[in-house]
């Protein structure tokens, strides 16, 4: 076996896939959090902040953090005040039990302080009717329970923020604070954990102010200072140098942040010790000296992309007015020229509606022809059609049925008295004849017009739909960043690319976005692996996969953060026949945006016709869906081309399945296709809805249906000759599948579809199995492409 194999089989990732592993992780990360906390204590003498994480950490695991507090009192803290603070924690225990079921109550965003913060300060309280009330110690006790209450709170919020879908830099600025306060607590009590005469806590508060001041300059490196020092100093009076000590060395670790890590370690120092000699304590100036050194060491030896996630928290948030004001200008005009254009197609119908009222050919024009050729040389003529005895269109008439049914007419068809009076009925019956089988053409014709010109009108509304979703996706953004733009642009030179643009953009949402477009159209020679490297590092974000376009020389690469789900998914197909083509197509990718998106399409019949409508309109919409078109507007654009294809009638089925791997929300959307299963927390749900294929009408679109999945959920996609003999055993077999691979469980249903099948016909089947992951260490899948036909 080799080490790789070795490594990833031993995996935390995969120790934790389990739900027995992963329930005893979060039980032990609630023990250590208690465990932790309760080493953090102000003034040298309170110590509420393991109360505030039995108050904060989630229901399931107030006994674990329980455990781990009294721990940390008697290990961390020195045994003073444990049991008071021992009571308090089953007070809020029992308050969390109480009150667990109410919802209203326990969902408030200040629950945990107010459960923390009663029971601390009852238990002093009644601490004092021992020794003594006092104004000075109801302030301190009060002061201890309002810490505390502040803490639960941070810890509260901290651990909805890590259990969310959100990276550093989709947070904002409270979110960033909550944790930042949290970690300053953690911090503070490892300041109390020591090796020889040095503070680990401390060491640890000095390396992180050093990573703020190389990412976030001299903002960063302040704020990270005054935050760590102003925590740490309430640890006990000998320490409330470190205060101004950490905020000044943060200021000079980020004035020299620039000129690399080196400098930046040795200014924190420098001035760190140097505030320090305020304490007039020779061996504290020699312990902060010892301490900045040891973190300075640290620092300098950490590989260089250490603490590159970092940067996402100093991103720049603030706009450029120039470039907002012409994103707010783009996104005016490209909403107008939508409307006009729908506007122009709705003209168009209008119009030709008003002229083929006008211009449209008829029967009673054939004969009139066929009359104004016949007899406009004839000497009779007057006397047939003006006297009242004469020839009138009745005559004509006559023959009307029998030239429909026919295609033709003789002398003999027409009416006896019509041919005692015409001396040239020969003549006429052949003219009518020539005039009609015109009249046949120019319909078609019109016909044919009229489909193209709907195909037209629809392409000017379709055209308006694109405009439009391009209007609402620049209003989605929340600024573009130019200058990570232009580093990316740069980068891709370094990488040996011909780059021609590059655009960097963050959504309303916080996610970044990343597009490209290369002067080359060989996908296989874009190292996907290496962008996603070195763009993250630029950027400060952990990329997914990217998704790439070839088109006129061109490649346009997408790169969206990483999101919080991965897919695992699969397909099997069973050709009828045993032939060489199948009439079902099916492709899967991952759009650059963060969406995997599945693609099945079942073109009419079977063999070489069928293949040919399924490859054309999966190929057609996924090219569209890859440029960043919506689902409406590419389906109109499939639907256009089925059409114009071929004057043979050409129809196919489209199912489309998007699922947004950022929070599960999952699209299903049907053109004519096939029935879904879905299963989710264990129960089986159907998605069939009423719709009509791509390629018979000009107006055709997809029924939606919505649903949130998360991890562990299972979609399977069929196409109708799965569903022959029923659709029950297709859900028993979903639901019982458990362990194996979404592979197996598609070849599977295959095999079986096909073994039901007792009709004596056979026909294409198609199979797409797809399973919701949590994406922790996994490497994407979504990102794959298969092409079946």
């Amino acid at each position: 076996m080799k080490v790789s194999e070795l490594a990833a089989k031993f995996s935390l990732q995969r120790f934790t896939e389990s739900t027995a592993a992963a329930k005893l992780f979060r039980q032990a990360a609630c023990f250590g959090c208690g465990f932790v906390a309760a080493g953090g204590s102000v003034f040298g003498t309170y110590a509420p902040f393991g109360i505030s994480a039995a108050a904060a950490v989630p229901f399931s695991g107030v006994f674990s953090s329980l455990f781990g507090s009294i721990l940390g009192y008697f290990m961390l803290s020195g045994g003073e005040g444990t049991f008071r603070y021992i009571t308090s924690m089953i007070a809020v225990i029992a308050i969390r039990w109480t009150l667990h079921d109410i919802r209203q109550i326990n969902r408030h965003s200040l629950y945990s302080a107010a459960v923390c913060f009663v029971p601390t300060l009852a238990t002093g309280l009644a601490a004092m009717s021992v020794t003594g009330f006092s104004p000075h110690g109801i302030f301190l006790y009060s002061l201890e329970a309002f810490l505390g209450g502040a803490a639960a709170y941070f810890f509260s919020r901290t651990v909805v923020i890590l259990n969310g879908t959100k990276t550093l830099g989709m947070l904002l600025a409270p979110e960033i604070a909550c944790l930042v306060l949290s970690g300053c607590i953690g911090v503070l009590s490892l300041s109390s954990v020591t090796v020889g005469p040095l503070s680990v806590g401390r060491i640890a508060a000095l390396i992180c102010i050093l990573f703020a001041s190389r990412y976030g300059g001299t903002t960063g490196g302040t704020v990270a200072g005054t935050a760590a020092g102003a925590v740490l100093s309430l640890g006990s009076e000998e320490q409330f140098f470190l205060g101004a000590a950490y905020a000044f060395a943060g200021l000079m670790a980020g004035i020299f942040f620039r000129t690399g890590k080196i400098p930046s370690a040795l200014a924190l120092t420098v001035s760190c010790t140097a505030v320090s000699l305020q304490s007039l304590d020779r061996i504290t100036v020699i312990v902060t000296f010892a301490e900045c050194l040891a973190a300075s060491s640290v620092f300098v030896l950490l590989p260089k992309n250490a603490g590159n996630f970092i940067s996402a928290v100093f991103a720049p948030k603030n706009r450029d007015e120039n470039s907002e004001g012409l994103r707010r200008s783009v996104i005016m005009r490209l909403d107008f020229a939508s409307k006009a254009l729908s506007d122009i197609s709705s003209d168009v119908e209008e119009v030709a509606q008003k002229l083929s009222q006008l211009v449209t050919p008829t029967l009673e024009s054939v004969y009139e022809k066929a009359a104004k050729t016949t007899c406009q040389y004839c000497g009779l003529r007057v006397y047939c059609w003006e006297h009242s005895d004469g020839i009138s269109m009745e005559s004509f008439e006559y023959v009307t049925d029998k030239l429909i049914k026919n295609g033709e007419i003789t002398e003999n068809d027409l009416r006896d008295d019509f041919s005692k009076r015409c001396c040239r009925s020969a003549e006429m019956a052949q003219e009518i004849n020539k005039c009609y089988n015109n009249y046949l053409a120019s319909e078609a014709a019109s016909k044919r017009v009229d489909e193209v010109r709907s195909v037209v009108a629809g392409q000017f509304c379709g055209l308006g739909d694109i405009l439009g979703e391009m209007a609402d996706e620049y209003e989605n953004y929340e600024f573009f960043d130019n200058e990570l733009s232009d580093k990316i642009f740069m980068k891709f030179k370094e990488l040996g690319m011909v780059p021609e643009s590059a655009s960097c953009r963050v959504d309303h949402l916080g996610r970044m976005t990343v597009e490209a477009s290369i002067y080359d159209d060989d996908r296989k020679k874009i190292k996907r692996a290496l962008i996603v490297k070195e763009l993250s590092k630029i950027c400060g974000r952990h990329f997914d996969t990217p998704g790439v376009t070839a088109a006129f020389g061109r490649c346009r690469i997408a790169l969206c953060e990483r999101p919080c789900f991965d897919v695992e998914i699969a397909s099997s197909q069973h050709i009828c026949g045993d032939g060489l083509l199948c009439g079902d197509h099916l492709r899967y990718f991952n759009d650059g945006m963060g969406r995997m998106i599945s693609v099945l399409s079942d073109g009419m019949g079977t063999g070489g016709r069928a293949a040919v409508d399924g490859v054309m309109a999966v190929s057609i919409i996924s090219k569209l869906i890859k440029a960043g078109l919506g689902f409406d507007c590419s389906i109109k654009v499939v639907n256009s081309a089925l059409l114009v294809k071929s004057q043979d009638e050409s129809l196919a089925t489209l199912d489309i399945v998007s699922v947004d791997l950022y929070t599960g929300e999952t699209n299903f959307m049907k053109a004519g296709a096939a029935m879904s299963f879905i299963r989710k927390n264990g129960e089986m749900y159907r998605v069939d809805t009423p719709s009509l294929p791509v390629g018979i009408l000009t107006d055709v679109g997809f029924t939606y249906t919505e649903d949130t999945l998360s991890d562990d959920d299972i979609i399977v996609m069929v196409s109708d000759g799965a569903l022959s003999s029923g659709e029950e055993w297709i859900e028993r077999m979903i639901l019982k599948w458990e362990d194996k691979s979404m592979q197996d469980l598609a070849h599977l249903i295959n095999d079986e579809a096909s073994a039901r099948r007792t009709d004596g016909h056979d026909d294409d089947i198609t199979v797409i199995a797809m399973r919701m992951r949590d994406r922790t260490g996994r490497r994407s899948q979504a990102s794959m492409q298969c092409d079946t036909a």
